[in-house]
């Protein structure tokens, strides 16, 4: 069941291509794309209102994924540190210039990548 929330949600983030980053949630630092030579892609890391920290995926400057909290675990918990969001949303981002999308990811891909401290 919470695989297909996190699947619902992430259909319905990247059916609405229209929408704009708010500016308010968004960091000023990008993260620098590995193999990206056309720079279509672009990752943000956002900083939550609990301090806890989010990414947001965007094509051509339009937002395609809004992830705030930790995709697949329970609750509404976002990453302890920007570096964790980095690597999730670099990781993402990975998936879906691969074909996959929306993408999934599972609680063993992330502790893999050391995300969930």
């Amino acid at each position: 069941m919470k695989a297909f929330f996190i699947l619902f949600s992430l259909i319905i983030v990247g059916c609405n291509s229209n929408i704009e980053p708010s500016n308010e949630d968004i960091s000023d630092t990008k993260v620098p794309l590995k193999n990206n030579t056309d720079n279509e892609f672009s990752i943000v890391t956002i900083e939550n209102q609990d301090a806890t920290w989010g990414y947001q995926l965007l094509k051509d400057g339009k937002l395609m994924i809004d992830q705030k909290n930790i995709p697949a675990i329970q609750g509404n918990r976002g990453f302890s540190t920007k570096q964790n969001a980095e690597i999730m949303g670099n990781f993402i981002l990975e998936k879906v210039k691969n074909g996959g999308f929306p993408p999934t990811v599972s609680i063993e891909e992330m502790d893999s990548l050391g995300v969930l401290n």
